[in-house]
């Protein structure tokens, strides 16, 4: 299928981080589509051969990205290259993003 509704979504949340993840298994090999609200850091991550696009959708955010750290606002668009090392902290009271990135095992997940 190629139309994932948001009550087919994944909810899933933790501190400082709320989100909708839309699997599409049959696109590239799999891969994640995910609608998130940070409050809060989300956390140190190094990603595999995959890269991830962060979409800036409301809000302003700070990133790391391979210890290069800059700014991104509404309407940026952030690319983590494959085998990069990120985090990312709203600067505003928060930020929305939408995400691109490989599909997920959400037994993986962080708790």
């Amino acid at each position: 299928m190629s139309k994932v509704s948001k009550n087919q979504s994944i909810a899933h949340g933790r501190p400082g981080v709320d989100g909708h993840y839309y699997q599409f298994p049959q696109i590239n090999g799999g891969t994640t589509v995910v609608f998130a609200t940070f409050t809060g850091e989300h956390g140190e991550r190094t990603i595999g051969e995959r890269s991830r696009i962060y979409y800036i959708l409301k809000g302003k955010a700070k990133f790391e990205v391979n210890k290069e750290i800059f700014e991104a606002a509404e309407g940026d668009a952030v690319a983590i290259p494959s085998n990069g090392t990120y985090n990312l902290w709203p600067i505003t009271d928060s930020v929305e993003v939408l995400l691109v990135m490989e599909f997920l095992d959400f037994d993986k997940l962080p708790k």
